[in-house]
């Protein structure tokens, strides 16, 4: 007898606490995922529906998370082919020219990056003719210190002489930067990406990418210069 009160009471308890909250399963809807109710055949039963419902919302949810794993992977896949290409092309290159020419044809056109560039370490008779900028290390040093004392790149807003130094002409379209030094026995050069949108490049992003290509042509690069720095 006592338990059957106990139980009684208890339902009375759970019911009145429903009645008073009307909303109560309606916020807390992960309550309903675990109750069983029989589902008439007269007629739905409004907490049949509920549960339904939640179900469906949970369901577009995880259609959601789907999707946007899908698309990632089809971004990923569509970088690593253009990455593929870039890189064979760089190993294509017979000369300095032609591999700054590869590089600057890939961020431009495959990659649709806004502003780039490579400016090389030194002076203008230690590298055969190329594209690519050229600026001695003291120079460098004075304009971008930050960037050459760096031992990751450098991601997000700079200077303005900073980006004058890396961008030249292209100054007035770039609002945010990501470089990287490029090394091999001692800095090479500095390659650098622009972007106009302030926001596009932060210094808390990934830099698998240009930290990659740099590797690359950090390993190229020594075979067509004149003199190692």
């Amino acid at each position: 007898m006592n338990n059957d009160k106990s139980t009684d009471i208890s339902v009375k308890q759970v019911r009145g606490f429903l009645r008073d909250h009307p909303t109560f399963l309606d916020e807390n809807p992960d309550i309903l995922e675990t109750m069983i109710v029989a589902h008439k055949p007269q007629g739905a039963i409004s907490l049949v529906e509920r549960q339904l419902a939640v179900l469906r919302s949970r369901n577009s949810e995880m259609d959601e998370q789907l999707n946007s794993l899908y698309a990632i992977a089809q971004d990923n896949e569509t970088m690593f082919e253009r990455t593929n290409r870039l890189v064979a092309n760089l190993l294509k290159a017979n000369n300095l020219s032609e591999l700054v020419q590869s590089l600057y044809d890939s961020l431009g056109k495959d990659y649709g990056i806004e502003a780039y560039s490579l400016t090389l370490l030194g002076t203008a008779e230690d590298f055969p003719k190329s594209i690519a900028r050229i600026s001695t290390p003291d120079i460098a040093k004075q304009e971008v210190p930050s960037v050459l004392s760096s031992t990751n790149a450098t991601c997000g807003r700079l200077s303005a002489s900073e980006m004058n130094f890396l961008f030249g002409d292209s100054l007035n379209i770039v609002g945010s930067a990501a470089v990287v030094i490029l090394r091999s026995k001692g800095n090479l050069g500095i390659l650098a990406l622009g972007n106009s949108d302030s926001e596009y490049y932060t210094n808390d992003m990934g830099t698998i990418f240009i930290d990659y290509i740099a590797e690359i042509i950090s390993l190229i690069l020594p075979n067509y210069l004149h003199v190692q720095n």
